[in-house]
């Protein structure tokens, strides 16, 4: 079945890239955007994403962020500071990455 037709991307071609992203990190969500990175193309109309969405929710895979986000702990530093980017916690000492 296509579920995207500006790229002719079928059910089974996006679930496959899904659980492929899963097995490589099964901590950071998927989305429609990355399946569409994994798959080598971009959303031309966006219709699809909704449906692609749904799909991924109801196959069961992880499509929010795992809670919590960052450790409970304190850095207890008060030079560094704390950026998200991607989703991943950074902490940015003088300039280089810790």
């Amino acid at each position: 079945m296509i579920l995207c037709s500006c790229n002719v991307l079928t059910k089974e071609a996006i679930l496959a890239a899904a659980e492929a992203l899963v097995a490589a990190d099964p901590l950071r969500p998927v989305t429609p955007g990355r399946v569409f990175r994994v798959l080598g193309v971009r959303p031309n109309c966006g219709s699809c994403v909704d449906l692609i969405r749904a799909m991924l929710r109801d196959f069961g895979l992880p499509l929010t962020c795992p809670e919590p986000l960052a450790p409970d702990t304190d850095f207890g530093d008060d030079d560094e500071e704390t950026v998200i980017v991607e989703e991943r916690i950074v902490i940015i000492e003088f300039n280089k990455i810790v």
